[in-house]
């Protein structure tokens, strides 16, 4: 699916950024549309379904250290001309040359698709039915299953003051299964999950959902084993994946453009040196193909 057209002329739109931006360092022009949905089926019916639209934008004007930004649900030129206006305050009184932009890229991580489009209600529901019967059959422990489906489709719009225009869909699913273990009176429960820039039908065969419904009768089977935890001071190792939010509390925050740029972070101008103990590597990849944390270029248009 491509994206569908804008109700006004992204050219003139263009012109109205470049003036508002005219002696300021930066700006920009970001518009976005989405569609996007919801299934949760619990305690053995569906629970809640859900379908939105938004739609808006947010013009941007850089001075200094100083940002003024206007913005709107309504897509019209008029519009963006009384976001222009209001942005542009922040450049009263100063003078600067304007940033040179990204330099655009033909690189696409994911396939321009809809998935709120396919498949149709009645069959994602049906499926939602279908992992709890399983679940239920699986294990005669779980006594307890919730099923959630989502799905979202966003069509991006980034104008620069030059006139460079970036543009792209940006489809995003995730299926999540978490099931409640009853043993000897007492209960655990655990859940497991996927989902990526890809169609439902990447997330949704059997073998997929029959493999996270396993995960999390496994990972729910543990924890009635488990024992209170130990108090005081121990190690603690991080896998990849979702571990590294814990990291990113820890030190993304410092390793941020903002902080390095001004100097106040405690890794400024420190690149090339060690940081961190010996045999500490991380690694950051927002390019891998079709995967959820994955964009083929930032909310600037850079790649």
């Amino acid at each position: 699916m491509t994206q569908t057209s804008l109700p006004f002329d992204l050219t003139k739109a263009s012109e109205i950024l470049s003036d508002a931006a005219k002696g300021a360092d930066d700006g920009d022009l970001f518009v976005e549309r989405s569609r996007s949905e919801s299934f949760v089926f619990d305690d053995g019916r569906l629970k809640s379904a859900a379908f939105d639209t938004d739609q808006g934008f947010g013009l941007r004007v850089v001075a200094g250290e100083t940002t003024g930004s206007g913005y709107a649900s309504e897509l019209s030129l008029d519009a963006i001309r009384r976001a222009g206006e209001t942005a542009s305050q922040a450049k009263r009184g100063y003078s600067g040359h304007l940033a040179t932009g990204p330099t655009p890229t033909n690189r696409r991580l994911y396939d321009p698709i809809d998935p709120t489009s396919a498949p149709d209600f009645s069959l994602k529901t049906g499926l939602l039915a279908e992992i709890d019967a399983w679940a239920r059959a699986y294990d005669p422990r779980v006594v307890q299953v919730s099923v959630s489906l989502a799905g979202s489709h966003k069509e991006i719009d980034i104008v620069r003051p030059d006139g460079a225009v970036f543009s792209e869909v940006r489809p995003l699913v995730r299926l999540n299964v978490s099931v409640t273990l009853e043993e000897n009176g007492r209960r655990e429960s655990a859940g497991a999950g996927a989902g990526g820039r890809a169609a439902y039908e990447d997330w949704i065969q059997p073998d997929r959902w029959k493999a996270m419904v396993q995960r999390a009768v496994k990972k729910a089977s543990v924890n009635l084993q488990s024992i209170p935890t130990p108090a005081g001071q121990m190690e603690v190792v991080l896998g990849p994946g979702w571990p590294a939010v814990l990291l990113h509390e820890a030190v993304g925050h410092g390793l941020e453009g903002d902080f390095n740029r001004k100097g106040t972070s405690v890794y400024s101008g420190r690149i090339g040196e060690q940081v961190a103990a010996k045999g500490v590597t991380i690694i950051d990849d927002g390019s891998i193909e079709r995967r959820r944390g994955s964009l083929s270029f930032d909310d600037e248009g850079t790649p």
